[in-house]
This record gives C-alpha cells, structure tokens and sequence, in this order.
C-alpha cells in the first residue's frame, strides 16, 4: 500500500532533515507560516528547540492541531476579525456548546458508544 505522507525537506536548526506529513498537514502548516509571517523552516526551528521525547514530525503535528484549537476558542475568532464564534455556529447551525456539563464532550454516536 502506498503511503499518503508527503515528504519534504526543511532546514532546521541549520541543519537540512526531511519531514513526512499528510497533505493536509502542510497546507495547515503553510497556512500557519503566512499568518505569522514566518518561513516553514522558522516555525520547525522553533518547534523543534521546544519538544520534549517525542520525534519533530509528532511534534509538528502537535504544534498545528494546538494553533487551531487557540484560533477556535472565542478570544482567537474574535482576534482573526470574524466576530463572534456564537453569531457564526447560530449561523451555520451548529450547537453553541459542544461540550456537556462535565466538561466531556457530548456524544455524537447513536448507539452510546464512545468517541474514538
């Protein structure tokens, strides 16, 4: 089976290395680096120099899935410029919280089972 992972070379560090992420990861990352005004290989220096015991690819993957989780808090939308995250969920039909009172999310499933 061929693998989806998209490999590509990057300097970190000053130091060339090769990274394998899924396409999705990258345009993610690409995204990141616009936003920010950083070069690819800027933002996998800097991720690199803070990861602790695991390999830079997982950490990246990390790194992309906590930026987008800081974006989609109320704060972060409102800092992006779209207004606020209840007008747009209102708008598009999806519940204002997803979350139940224990603070678990709510399950989606529907026989009981839990969420992978």
């Amino acid at each position: 089976m061929k693998s989806t992972l998209v490999n590509r070379n990057v300097t970190v560090g000053g130091h060339r290395t090769s990274i394998r992420l899924e396409p999705s990861m990258w345009t993610a990352l690409e995204e990141i680096c616009h936003r920010e005004l950083r070069t690819v290989h800027e933002i996998c220096t800097e991720v690199d120099s803070q990861r602790y015991e695991s390999t830079l690819t997982a950490a990246l993957r990390a790194f992309i899935v906590v930026y987008y989780r800081i974006a989609a808090t109320e704060d972060g939308h409102l800092t992006a410029g779209h207004g606020p995250l209840s007008r747009l969920q209102a708008l598009h039909g999806y519940a204002s919280r997803p979350w139940g009172g224990n603070g678990q999310p709510m399950n989606r499933y529907r026989n009981g089972a839990s969420a992978p």
